[in-house]
């Protein structure tokens, strides 16, 4: 018998760019020992055009992606377990709620692409960004099964200097 899928929530500022591409890839690439979703503190109205290009350009299933807030996963009558929550923005570790289940926390920063006002400078921070994360992604699958929380989250940290 399978063990369950590990979930795997990533929150960030907006969730339109950083969250989504995490989600993204590691459903795309998590197989069945993963579940994962995203999240954003301050919820944006929907995903960064340059995410959906960047992942549809690697053929990577962008359908059912949208944007959500936090309260989304643990204010609902079907509340979604979580087993670790990623941060990705200081802004997110900052602001996080004290979460149901106390799952694994890590926090893996990336540059919000968004930030950027120039053009050529925001398309460079997506590159960069999928890229940070694409990396942090098969590092992940690519860890064993951890037998503990604590192993979990040491195998987390070791991949937040991923880049």
């Amino acid at each position: 018998m399978n063990p369950s899928p590990t979930t795997v929530l990533f929150l960030s500022t907006g969730d339109a760019a950083r969250g989504i591409l995490a989600e993204a890839l590691l459903r795309h690439k998590g197989g069945e020992r993963f579940t994962a979703y995203s999240a954003g503190y301050c919820m944006l109205q929907e995903i960064a055009p340059q995410a959906l290009a960047l992942l549809n350009k690697d053929g990577v299933d962008t359908s059912g992606l949208y944007p959500k807030g936090w309260k989304d996963f643990f204010e609902s009558p079907r509340s979604i377990l979580v087993d670790v929550i990623v941060t990705l923005s200081e802004e997110a570790r900052a602001h996080c709620p004290q979460w149901p289940g106390d799952p694994v926390r890590v926090h893996w920063p990336v540059d919000d692409p968004l930030a950027a006002t120039d053009a050529d400078e925001r398309e460079s921070k997506f590159l960069k960004c999928y890229d940070i994360m694409q990396n942090r992604v098969d590092a992940l699958i690519k860890q064993r099964a951890p037998h503990s929380p604590a192993e979990l989250m040491l195998q987390l940290r070791s991949i937040a200097s991923v880049v």
